[in-house]
């Protein structure tokens, strides 16, 4: 009898509150990760595209490498095949340090900077302490020197003006103290992971060389008897 018949919701109505939550927190989690995989294969893509391109000026510098070399007489060709093999070397370097993201090898600057702190004494912080570090002006020099070496222009070797490209990177990253700074960080980090890994080797091959010895001297008392001391003290001393 009454006109107040039952209200119906509909699915999302009756969702509990903590549900839609979840619900939207994954629809956000997915749509991240369709955008960072599209960011990567942008990204690949692009990679690709770049290798296309330098594989072609490549294959230019050394068809016009040849063309000098058929008006040269017999003493000039070997010159220039020479210099171009001195140069190619310095290419070659620079690219497997670019390739691996080495900025101060790229420059063939060794990185010693090393860091101290920082230190805590009451509550205060002291430091940390930079020592060894490289000068901008310093980079700035070395920069300079290494791209009259390697520019496309006086460089022979195919893929001089990638390397060229690859040695300003590392130069802008090196002489931007921010960028720098951002990128020394980083490099600091990576070596003290890499030191805390060779620390936890060096405990773990101990502990099980120590319990090696333990297992062994136990078994030699065993075989041994009562024999087992002076021999032992013997072979210790022969060794």
């Amino acid at each position: 009898p009454g006109g107040g018949g039952t209200k119906m919701g509909g699915p999302r109505g009756n969702m509990p509150k903590g549900a839609r939550g979840a619900s939207f927190s994954k629809l956000e989690e997915d749509l991240k990760k369709k955008e960072a995989e599209s960011a990567s294969k942008k990204t690949t893509q692009d990679e690709e595209e770049a290798a296309k391109d330098a594989e072609r000026m490549r294959l230019k510098r050394e068809a016009a490498f040849e063309a000098e070399l058929e008006k040269m007489n017999e003493e000039q060709r070997k010159k220039a095949q020479r210099q171009k093999s001195i140069d190619a070397k310095v290419v070659k370097r620079i690219l497997k340090a670019h390739k691996s993201g080495k900025h101060y090898a790229v420059l063939g600057i060794r990185n010693l900077e090393v860091q101290i702190g920082p230190f805590y004494v009451f509550n205060l912080s002291i430091g940390p302490f930079v020592l060894f570090r490289v000068k901008t002006k310093a980079i700035k020099r070395v920069y300079r020197n290494l791209a009259r070496t390697v520019h496309p222009d006086k460089n022979k070797d195919g893929r001089a003006e990638e390397a060229f490209h690859a040695l300003e990177t590392s130069a802008a990253i090196l002489t931007d103290e921010n960028k720098r700074s951002d990128y020394d960080k980083r490099i600091i980090s990576a070596r003290r992971r890499r030191n805390k890994y060779a620390m936890e080797g060096v405990v773990g091959a101990s502990q099980v060389a120590w319990k090696r010895s333990v297992s062994t001297l136990r078994l030699a008392k065993r075989v041994l008897g009562p024999f087992s001391t002076p021999i032992l003290v013997i072979g210790a001393l022969i060794i």
